[in-house]
């Protein structure tokens, strides 16, 4: 581990605390405009140099999930002197003991700090909690080079970071929302097309045929009016479907793909098919709809490849693939096999692998169509392991 600080032979005449406070505010505007807490970073680096004249700083955010301090924004002079600078574990650092103790800490003289970082050379720091956040880490070329002043514009500068921060997380989140309601809003708006018009043709067979038959009193016409609320039937699940599969994933477990691909393959009715399990792998994923992505998979390629078709189910670099040898899907028409309602067959509904892109998008994977090595379709999806 190396330091964030490393002294250099040169100094400058620093502008008045005045002056450096009116600049210290225009940065704070552009701070506040960020879209994301690394862009305030950025800008808070560059402040750290050009506003408050500490040519070496780094600003490290908190990263939950590795439980480390990241190096997000780091001064030119501090790359050119150090090099690249790398995450900081848990542990005896005064980053650390200054993030956890949310106090601001100051060092007249660096050769006398104790904690896992080996330093060489002469100089002073200063490390600034960012709350939450991470913290700011900024240095002197000189022994007792930090003053009164320089140390309260640092308190300054570290309060207007968290709250940029601070705005930059809320419009991220506000953002997502935004993003998932439109997302919600355009299935209600599938939803209700589909109540119209798809779900009105079938119940409009359905009736003509019951009419006739009470109208000529002969039941031969009602297996037909049976068949079509059959179909009105198949079309409400996959609506539904489609309206519960696009939600975001939230809780994950490790699953073995190869398992349930059996278990889908199971209450598929294809007793000529044949289903081959190739080294699939264990992802992380919600068990229940990477089961129902598999069991559209699966349909869809009897469906479409007829009852005697085999269908693979193996590993790739980065997730799995489901690999049938049927006819295969025209290269034209390969961008389409994912929409709403696209379907070859004469009684399909053209929602089940439209539902199976949206589990997959749900889950953050990508879903790419391609030929098999037998000439059929082959579904990938990565990003899954």
């Amino acid at each position: 581990m190396t330091e964030d600080v490393t002294p250099i032979d040169a100094s400058a005449t620093a502008p008045s605390t005045s002056v450096r406070l009116a600049n210290l505010h225009e940065a704070t505007r552009s701070m506040m405009l960020a879209e994301s807490r690394e862009a305030v970073a950025r800008t808070a680096a560059t402040a750290a140099t050009d506003v408050l004249g500490f040519p070496l700083n780094t600003v490290r955010l908190y990263d939950p999930e590795s439980d480390r301090l990241m190096p997000t924004a780091v001064s030119d002079g501090v790359e050119e002197l150090a090099g690249e600078r790398t995450p900081y574990e848990r542990g005896e650092t005064i980053q650390w003991e200054a993030f956890d103790g949310g106090e601001q800490l100051v060092f007249d003289d660096i050769t006398e700090i104790d904690d896992d970082v080996p330093r060489s050379g002469t100089g002073s720091m200063l490390v600034a909690p960012l709350d939450d956040h991470g913290v700011l880490t900024l240095g002197s070329t000189t022994e007792g080079g930090i003053d009164p002043a320089d140390v309260e514009l640092a308190r300054v500068l570290a309060a207007n970071v968290e709250a940029a921060m601070d705005r930059a997380r809320r419009r991220a989140t506000l953002a997502e929302r935004t993003e998932s309601l439109r997302r919600k809003n355009e299935r209600l708006d599938e939803f209700a097309a589909i109540v119209s018009h798809d779900l009105r043709n079938p119940l409009n067979v359905a009736r003509g045929y019951v009419d006739l038959a009470i109208e000529e009193d002969d039941t031969e016409h009602l297996p037909a009016a049976a068949e079509a609320l059959d179909r009105m039937d198949d079309l409400v699940d996959a609506t539904l479907s489609l309206a519960r599969q696009g939600r975001t994933v939230e809780e994950t477990e490790e699953t073995d793909v190869g398992r349930l691909a059996r278990e889908a393959w199971a209450v598929v009715d294809a007793p000529e098919a044949t289903l081959s399990v190739e080294d699939a792998p264990v992802v992380t994923a919600d068990p229940e709809r990477l089961r129902t992505l598999l069991e559209n998979c699966l349909r869809n390629a009897v469906d479409h490849a007829g009852p005697e078709v085999t269908v693979v189910v193996g590993a790739t670099a980065d997730g799995f693939f489901v690999a049938d040898d049927g006819p295969g899907i025209p290269e034209g028409d390969r961008e389409k096999v994912f929409d709403r309602g696209y379907t070859t067959a004469d009684d399909g509904t053209g929602y089940g692998l439209a539902i199976v892109a949206d589990i997959a998008r749900a889950h953050g994977w990508t879903a790419e169509v391609a030929e098999s090595g037998d000439g059929g379709l082959r579904l990938t999806f990565d990003g899954s392991r």
